[in-house]
């Protein structure tokens, strides 16, 4: 799978690519806030996206939104430290495809993007 990491605390985003790639996905790029995150998915053509809720310029959802309306094949799975019922919605509402806490360890990540893999017509 061809995945993207957005997020923009650059630490974190760095990890987010190490983690993939030890675990032999294909990171074929990494952005910083949401309206990077739009331009890349129609430049790149990532399989999925893993996606900052909160970022500066353009924030998660709202990017989420408009990835989902331009490209809907893209999968988007949202982490955020806020776990909080209406971004959950939010989220769900725009077209994620998962919403995840920031402090899911890293191999469930792994693996929902794994199970996408495995069954790429299925959403979660």
């Amino acid at each position: 799978m061809r995945l993207g990491v957005v997020e923009d605390h650059a630490r974190v985003r760095e990890s987010l690519v190490e983690l993939f790639e030890a675990y032999g996905f294909e990171v074929v790029g990494s952005c910083a806030n949401g309206h990077e995150a739009v331009a890349f998915c129609l430049d790149a053509e990532p399989d999925a996206i893993v996606m900052d809720v909160r970022m500066p310029v353009l924030d998660g959802i709202a990017a989420t939104r408009e990835i989902k309306r331009l490209r809907p094949e893209i999968r988007v799975i949202l982490l955020t430290a806020y776990d909080e019922n209406d971004l959950r919605a939010a989220a769900a509402d725009a077209g994620a495809d998962n919403f995840l806490a920031k402090g899911t360890p890293g191999i469930e990540l792994v693996e929902q993007i794994r199970q996408w893999d495995r069954c790429p017509s299925a959403r979660a």
